[in-house]
Parts: C-alpha cells; sequence; structure tokens
C-alpha cells in the first residue's frame, strides 16, 4: 500500500565535503575524456575521424585550468574549519559552475568520434 519505506522520497543531503568529492571525481572522468580527445592525430583535410581540432583543444585547456582551481579552492574551503559557510558553499558553487563548462565540452567531443 501507501505505507513509507526508509530512505524513500528525496535523496539525503550531502556534505560539502561529499559534494566536493564527487565533483572531483566528475572532473576525473572529464579529464579522461580530455586526455583521450587529445591523444588523436590533429584534424586535417581530408578531416579523417576520429581527430582533434586544437581550437576545441584549447578551449578544453582553459576549462580545465578554471575547473582544476575551482576545485582545489572548494576542497580547501571544506577542508579548513575556520571558512565560514557563505564562502564555503561560494567556493563549491563556483567548481560546480566550472565543472560544469569543462563537462560540457568534453561531452561534445565525445560524440564526435
Amino acid at each position: 500500500g501507501c505505507a513509507s519505506r526508509p530512505g524513500g522520497g528525496s535523496p539525503p543531503l550531502q556534505s560539502p565535503q561529499q559534494v566536493v568529492f564527487a565533483a572531483k571525481s566528475s572532473y576525473q572522468v572529464a579529464l579522461t575524456a580530455a586526455v583521450a580527445y587529445k591523444r588523436l592525430p590533429v584534424c586535417a583535410t581530408p578531416r579523417v575521424l576520429p581527430c582533434h581540432d586544437p581550437a576545441i583543444l584549447a578551449q578544453i585547456q582553459k576549462a580545465d585550468n578554471v575547473a582544476a582551481a575551482a576545485l582545489d579552492a572548494a576542497e580547501n574551503a571544506v577542508r579548513t574549519p575556520q571558512v565560514g559557510d557563505v564562502p564555503r558553499s561560494k567556493a563549491i558553487t563556483a567548481a560546480q559552475t566550472a565543472l560544469a563548462a569543462l563537462t560540457a565540452i568534453t561531452t561534445t567531443i565525445g560524440s564526435t568520434k
């Protein structure tokens, strides 16, 4: 019937540390895709797939630099007890936003092979 079940409903809230750990895990997945893309030969004319476009590779590198720095800052924020809730939350949000930008690019390159 309609009995409530343990663990039902919305997922449990994650601690800030768990959120950052999950983001770093997603970052590793995106980085793995980026490295695989970089290892492909450079696209030439005529285009032979799979290959990598240097312009896209530059976008990936920029997004990676931002994401890596933001994730490091978020990790430091959750590991430092003196960091207040608002700065910690802002650091986590910045990391998630930077990771989303990197993931958007690496997801696209994964579909062009």
